[in-house]
């Protein structure tokens, strides 16, 4: 048996090969195991009213990276240990040191969520709406400083001199540049957007010949779903250049209609309509009683105007439309009741003949 784990194969001696096997086969039962024992702590962490980092961070898939970093240190462990030649054993180690850099990376990006939460939860008990939308982008901008900053202490760690490189790349970091002058525009876009605050995620805005409410508030762009459900995502150059009407910081909502009545209405009739029609406007709880305006203001072509205006101080579109359509029906009804007719388009049209006046006065 010793003679047999004495030889060789490749330069490597047997038993260094079986070591290695070995691994690479209980590697399925270390990562369960080490998955398993991670998930326990993570289930240790107690719940608390006041969250903090930790309880959010036990909500993450984090188990998976964290395995693989734990199951690449311990490979590189055991290839230290075995003593391989070196220039295998450098590749070896070089392979387990990329995917523990990548695992390493991948756990600090999924992490930040937890900051974004926490983040969030404490913007949510301010009464500035301005850090409400700060937090996302906070949390954007950590994950990418994470990426860059992960892979330039990667390749510093991997004997690559960093800033040599950086100096090397000036020329191409001119043309990029050039390249990306819309990118940076749409940052500096966002920015604009962020603290000038012309509008925040969930207003209902028009941007343009854009019309919804705020989905999301980007690095490059802002996200808008439509009244027809579709979403149109406008660049954050063109959004901070646009003017923005922005519908969600409306004190109230007016509402404009304009009843046609019958020319044979009488003008007693349509003094006493006015009336009844402002009595009903003003019975509605969300009325402002100030800008209820009710009056004959016409004369149409097929109609007598009378121009309904007031305002409602609702924030949803529903409820909005809902006390609209109540007293639409109450003047309706009261319509009905009065009998006063309202008047669609028509024309009469008479008819002068001659040569029948003439016949009638020779016939006298």
């Amino acid at each position: 048996m010793g003679e047999f784990v004495d030889k060789t194969a490749f330069g490597i001696s047997l038993w260094k090969w079986i070591v290695l096997l070995g691994f690479l086969l209980a590697s399925f039962f270390i990562r369960k195991f080490l998955n398993l024992f991670l998930r326990k702590i993570k289930a240790s962490v107690p719940s608390k009213d006041a969250k903090s980092f930790w309880v959010y961070w036990r909500d993450l898939k984090t188990e998976k990276s964290a395995t693989e970093i734990l199951w690449c240190m311990l490979g590189i462990s055991v290839v230290h240990a075995i003593d391989l030649p070196l220039t295998f054993e450098k590749y070896l180690i070089l392979g387990l040191q990329v995917w523990l850099s990548f695992n390493i990376i991948q756990l600090i990006y999924i992490s930040i969520d937890a900051l974004g939460f926490m983040f969030k939860d404490w913007a949510a008990k301010t009464e500035t709406t301005l850090d409400d939308q700060l937090a996302p982008f906070a949390t954007k901008t950590l994950k990418i400083l994470s990426i860059v900053l992960g892979v330039l202490i990667s390749l510093q760690n991997f004997g690559f001199n960093v800033v040599s490189l950086l100096a090397g790349l000036g020329l191409g970091g001119l043309a990029l540049a050039l390249a990306a002058q819309d990118t940076v525009s749409n940052l500096f876009g966002s920015i604009t957007i962020l603290f000038d605050n012309p509008f925040k995620v969930g207003d209902h805005v028009r941007i343009a010949d854009c019309e919804g409410t705020v989905e999301e508030i980007g690095f490059r762009s802002t996200r808008i779903r439509t009244l027809y459900n579709s979403l149109v995502t406008l660049p954050n150059s063109v959004v901070a250049k646009e003017k923005i009407d922005n519908m969600g910081l409306r004190p109230y909502r007016r509402i404009r209609q304009v009843l046609g009545l019958h020319y044979d209405t009488p003008a007693e009739k349509i003094l006493q309509f006015c009336e009844g029609v402002r009595y009903l406007i003003l019975q509605d709880e969300k009325i402002v009683r100030d800008s209820v305006t009710v009056h004959f203001t016409n004369y149409n072509a097929s109609s007598l105007d009378v121009l309904v205006n007031f305002n409602l101080t609702v924030n949803d579109g529903n409820e909005e439309l809902k006390r609209q359509e109540v007293i639409f029906c109450d003047i309706l009804k009261l319509a009905k009741k009065m009998g006063v007719e309202f008047a669609y388009p028509t024309q009469t049209v008479y008819l002068h003949r001659p040569e029948e006046s003439q016949t009638q006065a020779a016939i006298n």
